[in-house]
């Protein structure tokens, strides 16, 4: 019977640990939430999941998502955001914005994105190429080596 009782209250402190651990996942998202609300974009539709459940209904009904991207960005403008779980991604349609974000270096690419999505098998998958460069002063490098090349003769 000791051991039932010994198992028991193991059992409610784990419980107990998983609530508080929900519970303080939670506040970050809260917290994440309140960081970002201040960029227009389309509500969510879910607390936890963001606009998960937005975009998986789309591909259910064998829609693209830039087709829903396209018609938030007419609703909230050229530049918005999308929530999924606690990331927060900033979509951009503007040729413009995208250009300015994409070549100067008061915007930094996120490690999450540029290491993690660009890496296969523990190995670069694109190289470190104009795209996918994080480094500013390499990208820059690289930029000038291929200017013949963007430029018309």
């Amino acid at each position: 019977m000791s051991i039932l009782c010994w198992l028991g209250y193991v059992l409610m402190i784990l419980l107990g640990f998983a609530l508080i651990a929900l519970l303080c996942y939670c506040l970050y998202i809260q917290y994440i939430h309140l960081k970002y609300d201040y960029i227009p974009g389309p509500p969510r539709e879910s607390f936890l999941f963001g606009h998960s459940p937005t975009m998986r209904k789309e591909m259910s009904k064998g829609r693209v998502i830039y087709d829903k991207y396209l018609e938030w960005a007419e609703t909230y403008g050229p530049v918005f955001r999308v929530n999924i779980l606690h990331f927060v991604f900033f979509v951009v349609t503007c040729p413009d914005t995208a250009k300015e974000i994409l070549m100067s270096p008061k915007y930094p690419k996120d490690k999450f994105v540029y290491k993690r999505f660009f890496s296969l098998f523990g190995e670069r998958f694109l190289g470190n190429g104009l795209i996918t460069a994080r480094d500013h002063d390499l990208w820059y490098k690289q930029r000038r080596i291929m200017d013949p090349a963007f430029s018309s003769l």
